[in-house]
């Protein structure tokens, strides 16, 4: 294995982490828009609060990641995708913002409660739109990219991955929704994420119908070695989206059967992350870019992945007693703290 196949899983590793800890409270802020009741967006408000900036670390890191260890990717991605991702970085700016301004008001701000929501909702969209524009592919020339500034939507390829993200996030939000509070506020998460999960399941399935329509996917020479990695991933994917759809159940039967809904929001993240790296590997920008051909010298990856390897435990410890501190349902009196 080579040196850029080890960093290509520190990459890996961070958009998951990433996807999965700030994709639930993107979620939930995209769910405050619908509800209109300010209690229950306040304790939705209150859930986000205390770890978000955490979640978002990932974020950073990830970028460090794709700068330092494939400069070619950041230089033709960023040409071709600044349309979208400069707007998703205002966004969770200015959500950032809100969130900290909603906490010094007592009730729902009614400014800085709607930006919470309106940045969620486009945070998500951007980032699906960038994620489609990049699987569909990008022209290159060189090391220059040869596009256009709208050339990543593809004929509105992109606006349905966006549109996709915007529901797994939803579907992530109404998962956490279900473990972390009850009553009311539980039972419209389970009737949200039986919707999200429905909406998923056509988004998903048309997002890779259409993928090699839509851009300039092409499968590799060995291509059919992973067959085994795509049934693998699908397999992972349609039980994760069946698992949740079982268990959103508007009177859960104990606490453990609250936890369902996360595990296979979980699931749906690997499996669709799974499809990706066997449909792209080693392409990272389709359809000339790839893994080795972009990748920093040796000596660099080696320097870089020594330190991203000191990083990642620190960051996975601080987190994982975040979380800790925090577990259990979210009670009134926390809400108001």
């Amino acid at each position: 294995m080579r040196l850029s196949d080890v960093w290509m899983i520190a990459v890996v590793l961070c958009l998951a982490m990433y996807i999965v800890l700030d994709g639930y409270d993107l979620g939930i802020g995209i769910m405050t828009l619908f509800e209109r009741d300010p209690a229950r967006r306040r304790e939705m408000h209150g859930l986000v609060a205390w770890l978000w900036d955490g979640n978002e670390s990932w974020l950073v890191l990830l970028a460090l990641t794709l700068w330092s260890g494939f400069p070619l990717v950041t230089g033709t991605a960023l040409a071709g995708l600044y349309i979208v991702l400069f707007p998703m970085l205002w966004s969770l700016i200015v959500r950032g913002v809100s969130l900290e301004l909603i906490g010094q008001h007592d009730g729902w701000h009614r400014l800085w409660g709607p930006i919470f929501g309106i940045g969620s909702l486009v945070a998500a969209f951007c980032q699906g739109a960038a994620f489609g524009g990049l699987v569909a592919g990008l022209p290159v020339h060189g090391s220059t990219f040869a596009g256009g500034p709208f050339t990543f939507l593809h004929h509105g390829y992109a606006v349905l991955t966006g549109l996709t993200a915007v529901i797994l996030y939803l579907l992530a939000g109404s998962a956490w929704l279900y473990l972390k509070t009850g009553g009311q506020t539980q039972r419209r998460a389970a009737r949200t994420g039986r919707l999200a999960v429905i909406l998923l399941a056509a988004g998903t399935t048309a997002s890779w119908l259409l993928a090699p329509i839509a851009g300039s996917v092409t499968l590799h020479p060995g291509a059919t070695a992973r067959l085994p990695v795509w049934i693998g991933g699908a397999l992972v994917l349609a039980a994760g989206l069946t698992v949740a759809f079982a268990s959103f159940q508007p009177e859960p039967r104990g606490r453990r059967s609250e936890a369902w809904p996360a595990f296979a929001a979980v699931a749906v993240y690997v499996g669709g992350l799974v499809l990706t790296g066997g449909l792209l590997y080693p392409t990272l920008v389709p359809p000339h870019v790839t893994v080795h051909g972009a990748a920093s010298p040796h000596s660099s990856l080696l320097f870089l992945t020594i330190g991203v390897g000191l990083i990642i435990p620190v960051i996975l410890t601080y987190q994982t007693f975040g979380y800790w501190v925090f577990r259990g349902k979210m009670t009134e009196e926390a809400t108001h703290a």
